[in-house]
Formats: structure tokens, C-alpha cells, sequence
């Protein structure tokens, strides 16, 4: 395998979101013999980030990750018999934040996102194993805040959320088997098993109107994904366009889960453009961190439990523009929105969002990134923020 200089960030956390073996995105070959191969990839990325909460009259500095964690990438790759070629991938995310002990809290945590093996072969591929979610995957991939901050930042202790709930519903890491066909003169076709557990696609919207964080229950039902995407290029150009699915039963809710989202990219002569659009519903029922608890005339413990299952429904949407001086210098601009269109909705549930990004990429190792959002909602309730973020990558 020949270590590929020009790999991006984009390309590492891509072998997961687009299902092509992690060992053929790495950078470094460590060795192999016999037509086997082992190899790793990562990045380190930092960013100072100052936050400036307009209704709250509250300013925060950080020094802290961006939207993706640290990636340390393990990949091997057997050699091709009878038409097969077999790789696998286990990558770590250790986090930069905090101090080396933070009590109660997260920012020292070290997540394992990926955990996979793929069989590639004449019938397209098989994934088997904790990926980045099928549903989703195009729209934080080709989303700018990818490469930086986007907003979320005080307060969590991984990452932040970059346009999450701001634009596009959280694709996730998540336990599946998964089948993507082969280029079918640019079409491409995938659909995916998913284990049913982890955050609903509400809970990942906190920043939006309802932000109904925890909101997901159990499920005996599997979870369906499905993506269809076609890409192509021209004289100067290239394009890309995607519709993605998911559904998911939830006999002991009021909704099931269930979610599209339907965009596209276009390059032309430096000129970046991308736009997106997302509709989702869900649900959020009594649980026992909402119930209540008294006592009856006989002195007994009585739970009552909170207010029965709620209906979900918003959608999003992202435009993007942008232009790329010289190869490398992208200046970009996004705007997004999130409208809740559940029926207990107000007139006050939108909530907005602008990105303005410069990313420089100083050579095929180092990338720095000026950022500014701000953040926007209708409800006076919810903090407004200006977040201004500066700081890099650093990738192998």
C-alpha cells in the first residue's frame, strides 16, 4: 500500500461514514508481509474558543477539541483470495479537555467510535461492526464545522456539536451490518441493520426549539437505514447528491422513529456550494428520571409517572457557499435553521444559526481554522451566542 500524503481529515472519518475500509485511508504503513498490511492515522486538534452568551450576560474561554475528537486509527488489510478483500479498522479518540482528573465529569473521557471489518468483493461491500450511522453520514461529512467548532461548546465535554440540531439530525457510532453496492456508473446504493440503542435523532437537537435531550426509549424493533447517492465530475467541477432514511418502531410511544434528509454538493473552478434538508419525527415518554413520587393516606410511596409520550416533528436545513483560493484555502460561509413542528409547538420554536470559517490547509499535515457562529433563537428563553473559535489539526 503507498501512504497517501494528500489524505484529509475528511477522508479518515469518511472510511466509516461512506463504508470504505479504514486501511485504505491510511497515511502510515507500519509493515506487512505476505500481502498483509497494518497501518494508522489519526490527528490531534485544538482550538481557543470564547463564547459570549448575548441573553445571559456570560462569557466563557476554552482551550479545548473541536466538533471531531483526537483519532488514533488501527487498519489492517489482508490480501485479495478468490475476489475478496478483507480489512478492518479500530480507532480511540482520547479527548485534549480538561485536566487530567475531572470529578463527576467527562472531559477526560476516551471514546471508542470504530470498530469494524469489511468484505469487499464483486457484490459491493459489507460492513459489520460499530461504524459512523448510515442516516446522517453525508450531512456532518460535507457540513464546514466538520473541520472546526460550530457551537456547543461550554458545557460538553467530549466535542463539540458543530451544526448538529442546527442544520442536520447526529449520525452517531453505531453497532450495525451494513451492505453498499458497488459505483454503478456514480449511483450508489446502501442500507444498514442498526442496533436500536443510544440517542434517538432528538436527542442531539438541545440547541433547537424543544431540545428534547434524553428523550429515547428502549426498543425491541431494530433500527432500518437506507442512503441512495449519485456523484459525478465535469471539465473544472464535481457534484454529489444523496437521499438517506431511517426508521425505527416504538410500539410503546406515541411515534415511531422515522427520518429523511435529501442534498446535495457542487464544486466548480474553486467555487464550493452545498445544501441540505432534513424532516424528522420522534417521540419522548415517562421515564423514571421524570416521574414523581408521594405518599397516600396510608403512608405508602406512590410514583406517578410524567406526562405520557409527546409527539416529535422538525425539520432543518443548511445552505453553504464557499470558494478555495489556490487548493487550499477554503473561505466559507453556512447558514442553518431548525423548525419544531410538533402540535405542542409555539410560534417561538425556530432557532437559526450562521458559520463564517476559514480553513488553510499549510501542507498535507496541518490545517488552520478561524471560525466565527452565532446562534439565534426565537424562544427568549434559550441563550443566543456569538462563539468565536481558533486552532488547527494536525494529521498523519
Amino acid at each position: 500500500m503507498k501512504s497517501l500524503k494528500k489524505t484529509t481529515l475528511a477522508s479518515l472519518v469518511g472510511a466509516a461514514a461512506l463504508a470504505t475500509a479504514g486501511a485504505a485511508n491510511a497515511t502510515i504503513v507500519v509493515g506487512g508481509e505476505n500481502g498483509y498490511e497494518f497501518s494508522i492515522d489519526g490527528n490531534i486538534n485544538q482550538f481557543f474558543v470564547s463564547t459570549d452568551n448575548d441573553n445571559a450576560d456570560d462569557n466563557v474561554n476554552e482551550v479545548r477539541n473541536g466538533l471531531l475528537p483526537t483519532f488514533f486509527g488501527f487498519n489492517v488489510s489482508a490480501p485479495e483470495v478468490n475476489g475478496l478483500k478483507i480489512g478492518a479498522r479500530v480507532s480511540i479518540s482520547p479527548s485534549t479537555n480538561g485536566t487530567s482528573y475531572v470529578s463527576g465529569g467527562d472531559q477526560n473521557a476516551l471514546e471508542q467510535r470504530e470498530a469494524f471489518a469489511t468484505i469487499d468483493g464483486s457484490f459491493g461491500q459489507i460492513l459489520a461492526g460499530k461504524a459512523l450511522g448510515l442516516y446522517g453520514s453525508h450531512n456532518i461529512l460535507t457540513e464546514q464545522t466538520l473541520y472546526g467548532v460550530g457551537y456547543g461548546t461550554t458545557g460538553n465535554g467530549q466535542t463539540t456539536l458543530g451544526g448538529i440540531g442546527f442544520g442536520y439530525d447526529y449520525a452517531d457510532w453505531r453497532s450495525q451490518l451494513r451492505w453498499t453496492s458497488p459505483d454503478m456508473n456514480g449511483f450508489k446504493v446502501a442500507f444498514a441493520v442498526v442496533d436500536p440503542a443510544g440517542p434517538g435523532i432528538a436527542d442531539l437537537a438541545g440547541a433547537g426549539p424543544t431540545g428534547p435531550i434524553g428523550s429515547s426509549a428502549d426498543s425491541e424493533d431494530l433500527r432500518y437505514e437506507a442512503d441512495l447517492s449519485y456523484a459525478g465530475a465535469f471539465d473544472n467541477g464535481s457534484y454529489m447528491l444523496w437521499l438517506s432514511g431511517m426508521v425505527q418502531d416504538q410500539d410503546d410511544l406515541a411515534e415511531d422513529k422515522q427520518a429523511w434528509t435529501v442534498g446535495g454538493t457542487l464544486k466548480v473552478s474553486g467555487f464550493e456550494f452545498m445544501a441540505q434538508y432534513s424532516d424528522a419525527e420522534d417521540a419522548t415518554g415517562a421515564t423514571a428520571a421524570t416521574a414523581t413520587a408521594s405518599t397516600d393516606g396510608g403512608g405508602s410511596v406512590v410514583i406517578t409517572p410524567a406526562a405520557a409520550s409527546r409527539e416529535l416533528e422538525w425539520d432543518q436545513y443548511v445552505v453553504q457557499a464557499g470558494y478555495r483560493f489556490a487548493g487550499t484555502t477554503l473561505v466559507s460561509a453556512n447558514y442553518s435553521e431548525l423548525e419544531d413542528k410538533s402540535p405542542a409547538a409555539t410560534s417561538d420554536d425556530t432557532a437559526e444559526r450562521i458559520t463564517l470559517g476559514v480553513y488553510h490547509d499549510v501542507n498535507a499535515n496541518l490545517k488552520l481554522v478561524a471560525e466565527y457562529t452565532k446562534v439565534e433563537h426565537d424562544d427568549e428563553s434559550r441563550l443566543d451566542a456569538d462563539i468565536f473559535a481558533l486552532g488547527g489539526f494536525v494529521t498523519w
